[in-house]
């Protein structure tokens, strides 16, 4: 392991969200601490200083992660656990409107670049009511307005990556911009590791993307915001001798927005266009090749009003065409899988002061599903909120509502997943959240936020086993089952003088019930993490010098390990036979838990108007081996003893790091 920090020094010379809804936004003054409020965690870019960067970098769903109610599973595995709930069930949308796949392959980084997406709101119960079509959460960005009156950028050169920002004025005082533009370099270093070592094992990994955003302001109460992403990813991993994957992936995400606010009216109209590209190929026991194609297009009109002191409602409506093209090759002419839906939405809500200390949220949505299955679904919501001496008390309930499921191509998780329409006389599984909580600013610099929450989840989806590459049976093997999660969270942040110091721990439990699979028993799924702890303490030395520390312990999830061994008859490879694992219950085996300490120091030097930002520090340093990848190779023992051994890939050991940004 001392081999990859090594490699990583010799190569190295030396992201970030968060705000308000729409309607807060321009009516009211809102002031972001990092703090939760009513089941919300709102972030922006200062509060990401606080938290030891990623290997160099900073990233705001790795930031996210060390929320309450919120996880991570691995190193290799993008994506966040929110409440018990599958990472495929949380939405991530800009300026409104929903944006593909935001990870990159490796689960490092995610794509989102805090220089032109500020500011972010993550809503994990009391959605507003123009959310649904996901069951866990929804995370909301905004993309930055850009400076007006002046250019200015950053340069930065970092262990994963190196990228330059830039933002400023098109037509001075109206018209701004924000572009930014990351590539990796990685692939060379695995090359020159692997090159050194005599063997494959550190992944050949490169990743790209480009943000950028305009705005301008047309007139007094009139405003345009064009928003774009574009991503690119390419993996070549080997898992022992027998098993491969190599996967490239590409993603577009692009949405324009057109605003009319005065001081009592907001009307927006927006249109976007998402779209995602994956080619892969997975070489072991069973061979597999595969391209995914699907484009989705929106459309969207809102309307907000402030009626008085006391009442404001919200409504819209929205549209969107989804498109897919799966292709299948496990033989020479292959095999595509063309699908097609519409789904038609509408939502009213209103927000109503009671009287001097309670306040009420409550709306409804309707949504409309055409495509093999033709289907409606109403969702309604409530909150109730109570201020007294400094305390926030709130009660929600909200219903939440998914038509798609997620297929996983490899036995990893990966972009080249084919997310799989509503059949032919099905329903869209459905999520009931029942939440309570507290928050309160106890001293100065001391807050206190303590939720509890039930979700009772219905008519979820997956697929039955035996199946890997014919997308045509899927029809026939989607099955549908019956899932719950309760869990309970405390977040304690002490933030005074030159001292940040942050602790939250969350309790969790999160099952499911199919009857095709487990013979119908109730199993914990792979994001089943009870118990997630993490301790977060940052210290101004002096201006323009802070170290921070970040411990993080998360419960290990749950794998699935075969319990015997078979022979495949009349199949010979490399004149050797082949075994293949004989599986009969999913996620039979608790994985290790997972821990580790990062450490870092930030030190900002200005130079006239040029600031220079030194990041170093050591990512895990006990150097913990966290498996991020768990899978199986054959052991013979003589000529009638043959089993298979569990092994785990360690992606992310001890490893030291340093990045130099130009700031002006």
């Amino acid at each position: 392991m001392i081999k990859y920090a090594i490699i990583f020094l010799l190569f190295s010379p030396g992201l970030l969200f968060g705000q308000v809804d729409s309607l807060h936004r321009e009516m009211d003054e809102v002031i972001v601490r990092s703090r939760l409020k009513d089941g919300k965690i709102y972030t922006s870019r200062d509060q990401f200083d606080r938290i030891p960067s990623i290997l160099g970098e900073k990233d705001v769903l790795k930031y996210l992660a060390t929320m309450p109610g919120v996880a991570t599973t691995n190193a290799l595995d993008p994506g966040i656990y929110v409440r018990g709930g599958n990472s495929t069930e949380n939405a991530f949308l800009v300026n409104d409107l929903e944006v593909a796949n935001p990870n990159h392959l490796s689960g490092i980084l995610s794509t989102f670049d805090s220089y032109v997406l500020g500011n972010s709101v993550l809503y994990k119960s009391g959605f507003p009511s123009k959310y649904n079509n996901f069951l866990s959460s929804y995370i909301n960005m905004f993309s930055e307005q850009g400076n007006r009156e002046m250019y200015s950028g950053e340069v930065m050169v970092g262990l994963l990556s190196s990228s330059a920002r830039i933002q400023g004025p098109v037509i001075k005082n109206k018209t701004s911009f924000a572009l930014s533009g990351r590539t990796s370099y990685l692939q060379h270093m695995a090359q020159l590791y692997n090159r050194a070592s005599g063997n494959s094992s550190m992944p050949r990994y490169s990743f790209s993307d480009i943000t950028g955003s305009i705005s301008s302001r047309l007139s007094e109460k009139w405003s345009v915001l064009l928003f774009g992403l574009f991503t690119t990813d390419n993996l070549d991993i080997e898992f022992g001798e027998t098993v491969s994957h190599k996967i490239d992936w590409g993603t577009f995400s692009g949405n324009a927005q057109l605003r009319y606010a005065d001081e009592k009216n907001l009307l927006s109209f927006h249109a976007g266009i998402k779209t995602d590209h994956s080619a892969g190929a997975s070489g072991g026991i069973v061979s597999l090749k595969g391209e995914n194609n699907t484009r989705n297009t929106l459309f969207a009109v809102y309307y907000d009003r402030i009626l008085g002191q006391a009442l404001r409602f919200n409504s819209g409506i929205k549209f969107e065409h989804a498109f897919s093209n799966i292709y299948s090759r496990t033989t020479k002419a292959g095999q595509n899988d063309i699908r097609n839906y519409d789904i038609y939405r509408g939502h009213f809500g209103i927000e109503y002061i009671l009287a001097h200390n309670w306040n009420v949220t409550a709306g409804i949505n309707y949504q409309y599903y055409a495509g093999e299955a033709k289907t409606g679904e109403l969702s309604p919501c409530i909150k109730l909120s109570y201020q007294y001496k400094g305390w926030n008390i709130w009660a929600d309930y909200v219903k939440t509502i998914q038509y798609q499921t997620l297929y996983p191509y490899f036995t990893i998780k990966s972009p080249l997943d084919v997310w799989y329409p509503l059949e032919r006389g099905k329903k869209p599984s459905s999520c009931h959240q029942y939440s309570v909580g507290v928050d309160k600013n106890i001293t100065s610099g001391l807050y206190l936020y303590l939720s509890v929450f039930i979700k009772d989840m219905r008519r979820l989806k997956d697929f039955s086993s035996g199946i890997h590459s014919d997308y045509k049976m899927l029809t026939n093997q989607l099955i549908e089952g019956t899932g719950d999660a309760k869990g309970m969270e405390v977040d304690l942040i002490y933030n005074r003088d030159k001292l940040y110091f942050r602790a939250n721990y969350t309790w969790s439990e999160s099952s499911r019930r199919f009857a095709d699979i487990n013979g119908g028993k109730e199993f914990f799924p792979p994001f089943d993490m009870k118990h997630n702890l993490m301790l977060n303490a940052s210290y101004i030395v002096r201006p323009g010098l802070t170290i921070s520390a970040l411990w993080t312990y998360t419960s290990g999830g749950y794998a699935t390990f075969p319990i015997g061994v078979a022979v495949a008859q009349d199949i010979i490879n490399d004149g050797k036979q082949v075994f293949v694992p004989v599986y009969r219950d999913r996620y039979n085996y608790h994985l290790p838990d997972n821990h580790r300490l990062d450490i870092n120091m930030d030190y900002i030097r200005e130079y006239r108007n040029i600031k220079l930002k030194w990041s170093t520090g050591i990512y895990n340093v006990y150097n913990q081996q966290n498996p991020a990848f768990v899978y199986f190779e054959p052991e013979t023992k003589d000529k009638y003893y043959t089993r298979f051994v569990p092994w785990s890939k360690v992606l992310l050991p001890c490893i030291p790091y340093l990045s130099l940004t130009l700031i002006w």
